[in-house]
């Protein structure tokens, strides 16, 4: 049976992958579609000229043609391929963005940005993504959001850390709603969309309490940790101590430096004699990547998983990066989640009345624990 399970997440993620790549294609050549490249009656390139062009296999690119004949921007022939349709020009309703603060590089919200990014244009919205850095006194740099105000914005969609960006987008009157974010009295705030970890960490503290896990190591970047979680734990008789990783460079991270920063952030805490000697029972890392250069770390000082600490990370479905330990779950789905989002917003934008969607996460164990 574990074998079966491990399998079908195997084909899982490579289908989500696969799925990502169509989309990417179909996005492009209906942007070159639009442009004029083929004129109505016109034939694409063949299956076989686009794989090399896009350096993809032949599911992903019959899957994008798909994708465009159901948009009706092509239709496919027997014999002949994929023949350009007569299109009008995409007409832009307006300008989303989607705002980001100490995002840390996170898988999470790259694959946000993409989805989200291909949701929207495919609606006719222009999208665009905002990082918000912090400057060199700590205080947020708002300087490439007012430049984006000021050359007009619609509707913003606001990520952690949103009080300084939602006074800049009340001050000019632009409406957004709030990700992962606590509810406060925001003038143009539309919703604020949770995410709902009840039922994941209520199973988690079970499987705590099940292998007697008392001390909990939480490894972060600097963003804040669920403090609903942290009551659960210590409700349970679970003490949880924080440790953030310090990343080098600027505020947005790639993966690899995130990476880093795991490996030197467990590094760090165990060169503490004192924490060697009374070993946390358990580590949670706050992202699959911080896992990845962690648990390497603590290979390489010579602790064993799950015999000396157990090991649970937050992860994201179709990521789960290969570090040789099959470590328990906090699972999401970054694909799904920004479908339910982009969905909700149009609806906002069509002058509708929906209610905000609620992100579940799930608990998912393994090995380590």
């Amino acid at each position: 049976m574990k074998g079966c399970a491990s399998s079908c997440r195997f084909w899982y993620n490579v289908r989500a992958m696969r799925k990502l790549e169509s989309e990417k294609i179909a996005e492009t050549l209906k942007g070159e579609l639009e442009a004029g490249r083929w004129k109505a009656g016109e034939r694409l390139p063949s299956v076989a000229e686009l794989r090399e062009r896009f350096g993809v296999g032949e599911w992903a690119v019959r899957h994008a043609l798909q994708n465009l004949r159901d948009d009706g921007c092509i239709s496919l022939k027997q014999g002949i391929g994929a023949v350009a349709a007569d299109i009008v020009s995409r007409v832009w309703k307006g300008r989303i963005a989607l705002v980001l603060t100490n995002t840390s590089g996170s898988y999470f919200y790259q694959v946000l940005a993409i989805r989200l990014a291909y949701g929207f244009t495919k609606a006719g919205w222009d999208f665009t993504t905002i990082y918000v850095a912090r400057s060199g006194g700590g205080d947020f740099d708002m300087t490439q959001l007012r430049r984006c105000v000021s050359n007009g914005l619609d509707f913003a969609i606001l990520v952690t850390e949103e009080t300084k960006v939602a006074e800049v987008c009340d001050a000019v009157d632009i409406p957004y709603i709030v990700l992962n974010g606590y509810t406060r009295n925001f003038p143009n705030a539309r919703a604020v969309v949770k995410e709902d970890f009840s039922k994941c960490f209520s199973d988690l503290v079970c499987v705590f309490r099940a292998r007697g896990v008392k001390r909990v190591l939480e490894i972060d970047v600097e963003r804040a940790i669920d403090r609903s979680f942290r009551i659960i734990l210590n409700q349970a008789g679970i003490s949880v101590q924080r440790v953030f990783c310090r990343l080098e460079g600027e505020e947005v991270h790639s993966l690899d430096e995130v990476r880093r920063g795991g490996y030197a952030g467990i590094c760090d805490f165990f060169s503490d004699e004192i924490h060697r000697r009374h070993l946390p029972d358990a580590i949670i890392f706050d992202d699959d990547y911080l896992a990845s250069g962690g648990i390497n770390a603590l290979l390489e000082l010579g602790f064993t998983i799950p015999g000396d600490i157990k090991i649970v990370t937050y992860s994201n479905s179709g990521n789960v990066p290969v570090v040789g330990v099959p470590f328990a779950r906090i699972e999401n789905n970054p694909a799904s989640y920004a479908d339910a989002v982009s969905k909700y917003v149009l609806k906002l934008l069509a002058g509708g009345h929906p209610a905000p969607p609620r992100i579940r996460w799930h608990f998912i164990p393994g090995k380590s624990l």
